[in-house]
């Protein structure tokens, strides 16, 4: 199943759009757009997929999704077939990264906010928590008009971009501003995305930083705060998600053409990371 490119229409007047969903069910198919999405989810429970992420919703979820990441919410079964009066109801709000100009989140005092939207092509998930400390503010955008609604909408991307305790869905990116540093880990992560289906040794990507395994282990995990081994499992975990959601890739087919050696050291990674087996996962996305 393909993802359905979708046209969003920002009023005219506004540099970003708002909209409150109030329906049995949330109709929207599976689909991605260049906008930015942030979804404060207000009633209602389900599964969302964001990317290869297969997460329960619940009241007070608050996401922000990239552009150009597909994405789909799926009600649980008592809103698809009519056996609760509650209607599902959500805030959601999209922007183009530039709405406020091309460059106005590189200066230096927003370069905080670039890098949230920066990550947001991972989906970021807020905690319920977070979310209810900012609903005062995402209620006002409604209500308000201008440049009060433009100045409130900035203090929650500024709020959104201080907050640490979030959780990403999608597999692991690195972002990292010192120039010479950034050119060490773009040469290895260039080499990992052009080799992870097939055997990489330390070694050899150790030699990429001119640096032993044991140093270019330390060097690694300081940089990324993970350990080698944990993101090329997640780079290999992304790409066999891709391919499981074609079915007619069979399970060790996505396992050897993900660069996994075997079918139980796969399975477990996929669980892992995924929370679900290979299988499940594709038995949930067909749903």
């Amino acid at each position: 199943m393909k993802p359905q490119l979708l046209k969003i229409n920002t009023p005219t007047g506004a540099s970003f759009n708002i909209f409150e969903q109030g329906c049995p069910f949330f109709p929207t198919p599976w689909h991605f757009h260049p906008e930015i999405e942030i979804v404060w989810m207000q009633h209602s429970t389900g599964k969302k997929y964001i990317g290869t992420s297969i997460e329960d919703f619940y009241p007070d979820d608050l996401v922000m999704i990239g552009s150009y990441v597909p994405h789909f919410y799926k009600n649980d079964s008592v809103y698809l077939e009519g056996k609760t009066q509650e209607l599902a109801k959500s805030t959601v709000i999209h922007f183009l990264e530039d709405f406020m100009g091309n460059d106005f989140f590189l200066k230096p005092e927003n370069q905080k906010v670039y890098e949230l939207l920066q990550q947001a092509k991972r989906g970021i998930q807020f905690s319920t928590q977070f979310c209810r400390k900012i609903q005062p503010q995402l209620c006002a955008l409604s209500r308000l008009e201008g440049m009060d609604r433009l100045l409130i909408f900035l203090s929650i991307l500024n709020e959104m971009s201080k907050e640490t305790e979030v959780k990403y869905l999608n597999s692991y990116t690195i972002a990292v501003n010192n120039p010479e540093e950034s050119a060490r880990i773009k040469r290895i992560f260039a080499f990992v995305m052009q080799h992870f289906q097939q055997e990489i040794h330390l070694e050899e990507v150790a030699s990429l930083a001119n640096l032993s395994p044991s140093a270019f282990s330390r060097y690694f995990k300081q940089r990324t705060r993970q350990t080698f081994s944990s993101v090329l499992a997640e780079i290999r975990i992304e790409h066999a998600c891709k391919l499981i959601q074609n079915p007619e890739n069979s399970i060790a087919d996505v396992c050897f053409a993900s660069g996994f050696q075997n079918l139980s050291n796969f399975n477990r990674h996929f669980k892992k990371i995924k929370k679900l087996s290979p299988l499940d996962y594709r038995h949930q996305f067909e749903q």
